[in-house]
This record gives C-alpha cells, structure tokens and sequence, in this order.
C-alpha cells in the first residue's frame, strides 16, 4: 500500500510539472521553403522616425579646409570609433522629424529609409560641397525584452533589422515556462501605445507586420498557467497547498482501509 501512495505521489508530481513539447517548440509548420523565400524578399527597410538617432558621415573631393564635416571627422579623430561611441557623433532627429546639420540647417528626414536620408542629405549638401559622399545610419537603437526569458532588460543593437527570433535570443531566449503562443509587442507611435500578440510556435509569424522590430519596442512573455500555480518553486502556496490536499487524502485512505482491515 505504502508502494501504491508514492507511485500515485510521484505521477501527481511528474504530470504537474512537465510541459509538453507542443508549447515549447518554435514555428512549427508544415509549409514547404518557397513561402520563407518569398517573405523575406518582401521585408520593409526601417524608416526615420522622431527621436531616432543617426551617425551622418559626409564627405566630398574638397580639401579638409573647405570641408566642414571633414573638420569636425577629424577633430575626432582621436575618438575610437565603435559601435557604441558612434552616438557621439550622432545627430538626434527632433520631434518634427528633422535634423540640424552645422551651416546648412535644418532638414526633414521622417519617412525615409537610411538610403533615402543619403540622397536626401547629399542634394542638400551638394551646392556647398563638391561630390558629396554621404552615408547614413541607425546608432543606439534599443528594444526591451520582459518576463520569461532567461535574461529580462533592455539590449541595444546596431543592425537595421532585428526580428523578434534575435530579440529573443539577446535575452537568453524564452524560459521552459514562458507561454510562446502569447507574446506582447507594445509599440509607441504618435503617443499611443498599440499592443500585439505574437504566436512563435506557428510560421505564421514569418508574415506578421511585426515580425521586424522598430526601435523602443517592448516584448512581454506570459507565463504559462503551470508557472502561475507555482510548479517551478515547492515553497510556493498553491503547490503547497496541492500536495497537503494529496496527502491528506492519501493518509485517510490508508487509514481507513488500515481499521477497515
């Protein structure tokens, strides 16, 4: 009997804290390469919005005397250039959408792509310089990763793009107990919060419009419901409570069947 009270111990506790495959798994699917292809031919450049920072490195045939941009390269100089240090020498796009260059003045970049901004900074810059050469791009961009993930905060990264799988994996990936089918993008635009639920078991994620990531974005993970009743820690009072039930029960039973016989 005392064999019979631990084996139905034993599989109360295995079946409460085991979680299946299905929920842990990442795009699961069917679908054969050729969508993935498409998809990613199809993927958005990452244009300029307010408060975005930007590295502008303009140059041109002139000689340094002439060029202002090539005096101000240089006298930062001794400035070791990396990714993090670039902010120093970034330009922060204000609240309309504009930056301010030294002389030339102000102009807009919202909407553009970094591509987009060169052309736009180089017609700009061209009936002061000769042959501008200009090259634009993302400095200081950050997102914030929340919840059930191995290591929560905030990461910054220097790439143009950054999909949810590279979110995820800056912050040590999704914990055995974090609920992938219900992943929370908030997203701040014209100073209103829009909030998304993202499902990355399903390759369906592959199409969604939030797959890529914009600056400031922050990812919440859900716990799953077996986290919630505390299956990860003893000490905690649900499971606690659970156990005490189980064996109170099983204790009177054996009791009983004890006097009974």
């Amino acid at each position: 009997m005392r064999k019979s009270y631990f084996f139905l111990l034993f599989c109360v506790i295995t079946l409460f804290s085991c979680v299946p495959q299905r929920k842990i798994v990442y795009v699961q699917s069917n679908e054969d390469r050729t969508a993935y292809e498409y998809l990613v031919k199809n993927k958005k450049s990452l244009r300029i919005e307010p408060f975005d920072m930007l590295y502008i490195s303009i140059g041109s045939l002139d000689q340094q005397g002439y060029n202002f941009f090539d005096q101000q390269k240089g006298s930062s100089a001794a400035i070791s250039i990396s990714e993090s240090s670039l902010a120093i020498l970034s330009y922060t796009v204000n609240d309309s959408g504009y930056i301010s260059l030294p002389i030339l003045g102000k102009l807009k970049l919202k909407g553009l792509t970094v591509d987009e901004a060169s052309v736009s900074i180089k017609n700009f810059t061209k009936n002061v310089l000769n042959n501008p050469i200009v090259t634009v791009r993302f400095v200081n961009n950050s997102i914030t990763v929340l919840g059930e993930v191995a290591r929560p905060g905030s990461y910054n990264y220097y790439n143009e793009q950054l999909n949810i799988f590279h979110a995820l994996g800056l912050a040590g990936d999704i914990t055995e107990y974090g609920n992938r089918r219900k992943i929370t993008l908030m997203r701040e635009k014209n100073n209103i919060i829009y909030k998304y639920h993202l499902d990355v078991t399903k390759d369906e994620i592959y199409k969604s419009d939030y797959y890529y990531l914009r600056p400031n974005d922050v990812i919440y993970i859900e716990p799953l419901k077996i986290r919630r009743w505390g299956v990860r820690n003893f000490n905690e009072l649900p499971l606690n409570v659970l156990f005490t039930g189980i064996t109170t029960a099983v204790t009177t039973y054996l009791l009983y069947k004890s006097i009974k016989n």
